[in-house]
């Protein structure tokens, strides 16, 4: 055989390597995106990144020669590969950077008791929370059981579709488990994480013997959440720290590419 011909074996080879590469990648997350979205029956940005990102990969991979051909013979064909290839490059080094950014900030804060917890909402499905929000409630009661004399300010409000705000959700799942109702005050307007911190602020500030500066804040949420919610909680000027919850493992790719556009654009528009 040919130095040539072992040349040509060597990139036929190569080719084939890098076509079941991206076929297998781009269709695991075709597929991860369809089954978050059956499994949640909802569509956000988290759901539907893996198929934006996946299809491409998948399509070329599959097309590879007629992708290949269409770049030898035009111009326009090549400008667009090099872009394609730029974008997923740079959403690589991004998704790489907020990822650490999280996990580095997401350690389980030693040392630290609080008096007044916040529990951020994170949706439920008419009378009951989602499983996101089940893992942050667990996390609050851990809390409470430590400390009875919690005070704890469950913040969520009200979807257009929805008959009750995640604040009452929340309290009835504490109550059931075991929390006094006195132990529990309702924040039922926040739809957003800024509002979470600021109607909760109020409601800190109006405790007797717990007004801001009194107390030791702390907030329940996600993980991959407690990044971005303590920038916007000290961008916002409210003193308090996070317990990260644990997450609903079937959704962590979603979570973390949803959680790396939002961060990024936090970032950019000057939100945190």
């Amino acid at each position: 055989m040919t130095a040539d011909s072992n040349e040509k074996t060597k990139s036929a080879v190569g080719v084939t390597v890098i076509r079941l590469l991206l076929t297998a990648a781009g269709l695991a997350l075709v597929f991860e995106s369809i089954g978050a979205a059956s499994l949640t029956n909802t569509l956000h940005l988290g759901i539907i990144m893996p198929l934006v990102i996946g299809l491409p990969l998948a399509i070329v991979g599959i097309f590879w020669p007629l992708f290949s051909r269409l770049c030898a013979r035009f111009r326009v064909a090549r400008i667009l590969r090099t872009a394609m290839i730029a974008v997923y490059a740079l959403f690589i080094l991004l998704f790489a950077f907020t990822t650490t950014a999280i996990l580095v900030n997401a350690a389980e804060p030693a040392d630290k008791k609080p008096d007044t917890l916040i529990v951020l909402g994170a949706g439920i499905r008419g009378n009951h929370p989602t499983a996101t929000l089940a893992y942050r409630l667990e996390k609050a009661l851990e809390c409470y059981e430590i400390d009875p004399e919690l005070t704890i300010i469950v913040s969520g409000g009200k979807g257009s579709d929805e008959a009750y705000t995640e604040a009452e959700v929340m309290k009835a799942w504490l109550v059931r488990c075991g929390v006094p109702e006195e132990n529990i005050i309702e924040e039922g307007r926040s739809e957003s994480t800024e509002e979470n911190f600021l109607f909760s602020r109020e409601i800190i500030a109006a405790m007797p013997d717990k007004g801001e500066g009194e107390s030791t804040v702390a907030f329940v949420t996600s993980r991959f959440h407690v990044f971005r919610a303590e920038r916007i909680a000290k961008k916002l000027g409210l003193d308090t720290y996070g317990i990260p919850a644990r997450q609903y493992k079937p959704l962590i790719l979603n979570d973390y590419m949803r959680e790396c556009a939002a961060i990024v654009q936090y970032f950019f528009t000057g939100r945190m």
